[in-house]
């Protein structure tokens, strides 16, 4: 965590009174669900939608509270100015208790996560592997699924791992979701099988209005050499080209190149706008 205060139930806090009891059997068994935004040169990014999936989150697993949409995001903003925090990420979870009254909002900052620039040019390699997420349209505490994968995507020398279900179709990646195209359309997996990242929506809207159709199509693992190419999506990573699927080799497509140049553009407008308004105000 970074910066002197974090956020507990609405309230602002020093960090030194951050903790959670060891005996909190809500939270060592995973009943929680959280976010984590960007602040990028003093905007955060999207707060409304990652609300509103925290909320959907937490109604999925029958996580009952007392949290309202707008206080949290109150409570995001005091927490940014009271740390002056520029470019940071913000995480904000949600742990059950036995009664709605006994639930926790906890909201804190973390250093930025910033993507090589060598990637986005090169592309990146991923490896397949087997598992499905538990609630797959919910965004839980229960990671032990991407932890796995993640370690075994690092120790084969990738930088990260894509999920494939007993179905044999490919999902989703471990925080983030993934695209493919054959050079006329991008397609991506089925809404019921993924969470679907704030950076995944967003970027459909922006392929929308380029005239760029975005398919959801299943895509069984026998079948990843009969596509181009092959993108990431997340908060951090934004738009990441893929060039290596486990020993499958891919060129980054014109229309991958085409995407990650409007969705930046997307960014860049949304950053200024908000500052407008913040300097109106």
């Amino acid at each position: 965590m970074i910066g002197p205060n974090f956020i507990f139930n609405y309230r602002l806090k020093p960090i030194n009174e951050a903790n959670i009891s060891i005996d909190d059997l809500n939270f060592s068994y995973g009943f929680g669900v959280y976010e984590t935004l960007k602040i990028r040169q003093g905007v955060i990014f999207f707060p409304e939608m990652h609300v509103n999936r925290l909320m959907n989150s937490a109604k999925i697993i029958k996580l009952e509270h007392s949290f309202q949409e707008k206080k949290i995001l109150r409570s995001l903003e005091n927490l940014q100015k009271s740390n002056r925090l520029v470019n940071s990420n913000l995480k904000i979870m949600i742990i059950g208790g036995e009664k709605v009254e006994q639930s926790n909002l906890y909201i804190f900052a973390l250093n930025p996560l910033f993507v090589d620039d060598k990637f986005y040019k090169k592309g990146i390699k991923v490896i397949t592997y087997y598992g499905e997420r538990i609630f797959p349209q919910a965004k839980t505490l229960n990671m032990l699924l991407s932890v796995l994968s993640y370690r075994e995507a690092k120790i084969q020398g990738a930088y990260d791992a894509v999920f494939v279900n007993k179905e044999n179709f490919i999902t989703e990646g471990t925080r983030t979701n993934i695209f493919f195209t054959d050079n006329q359309n991008i397609y991506t997996p089925s809404k019921k099988h993924v969470l679907e990242g704030v950076t995944k929506i967003t970027l459909e809207k922006v392929a929308q209005e380029a005239g760029i159709k975005i398919i959801e199509k299943d895509l069984e693992l026998k079948d990843l050499d009969k596509y181009t190419g092959y993108f990431l999506t997340s908060t951090s990573s934004k738009v990441l080209p893929i060039t290596t699927i486990n020993n499958l080799t891919f060129k980054i497509p014109e229309i991958v190149r085409e995407m990650r140049e409007k969705y930046n553009d997307f960014l860049n407008n949304y950053q200024k706008l908000k500052l407008k308004r913040r300097d109106y105000k």
